[in-house]
């Protein structure tokens, strides 16, 4: 009976351990898109940390990355990741970083009910966004001169 009772208890725990480990993403919708969206490969997604790029576009959706528990291992680079790939998903054309969030566990974090040391949990939020336009054309350089005749 106790075999079977800590092996239930250790299931329970490597459970609780994995699905409080990773980061959460949440999404919200603010402007209509311009043109359908498809999802896309992530790699098509352009990343913009720096600020939004000049070509025109709208912004479609609100997207936050956190970790899901003090338990995550997850750094930046991962983050960045999984909002390129949910942005993906959701067919954006790019990813523009707008800063990081870091907050201390609350009430609605179940680990904070029994861990006297969760710690703050990091975040990325960034913005959805959808050019207007599609893009122009590449401008072909025009084949050199050759002279003709002499």
């Amino acid at each position: 009976m106790l075999n079977r009772f800590t092996s239930a208890a250790a299931l329970v725990l490597a459970t609780s351990l994995a699905v409080g480990c990773g980061t959460t993403i949440r999404e919200t919708v603010i402007n209509t898109p311009p043109r359908a969206m498809a999802a896309r490969p992530p790699e098509s997604v352009e990343m913009f940390t720096s600020g939004a790029p000049a070509r025109a576009h709208v912004d479609v959706a609100f997207i936050e990355a956190e970790e899901s528990s003090s338990f995550s291992t997850d750094g930046t680079a991962d983050m960045l990741a999984k909002l390129r790939k949910r942005g993906a998903d959701r067919g954006c054309d790019g990813i523009v970083v707008g800063g990081l969030s870091s907050r201390d566990p609350g009430l609605n974090d179940g680990e904070s009910w029994w861990n006297d040391d969760a710690k703050a949990r990091k975040g990325v939020y960034a913005t959805c966004i959808m050019y207007t336009a599609p893009e122009a054309a590449p401008i072909l350089a025009s084949p050199t001169p050759i002279a003709v005749g002499g």
